[in-house]
């Protein structure tokens, strides 16, 4: 072991998902903390319009109707893994 912190901030969207990098990384040894912030619907769209923007050359945009779409996509964290939260608003 390294002794090192690392961040993987990949949005882990799915329950599945989360469960496999925490297997993964417990399986080398490594301590896992899930930070999970929750942002509404609305404070998401005003920084995704800000983002938006200015959007760098090669960056994708990202409209309203997308956000919402992809939204319900998003798994969040199940009592499961509320063991592994460091913080819940």
């Amino acid at each position: 072991m390294l002794g090192a912190n690392a961040i993987l901030e990949n949005g882990f969207w799915s329950r599945e998902e989360r469960l496999r990098y925490r297997f993964e990384a417990e399986t080398l040894g490594a301590e896992v903390e899930l930070h999970y912030l929750q942002v509404e619907a609305d404070e998401l769209w005003r920084r995704l319009e800000k983002r938006n923007s200015e959007l760098p050359a090669g960056t994708f945009h990202v409209n309203r109707n997308e956000l919402e779409e992809w939204a319900k996509l998003f798994e969040p964290p199940s009592e499961a893994e509320k063991p592994f939260l460091t913080h819940t608003p």
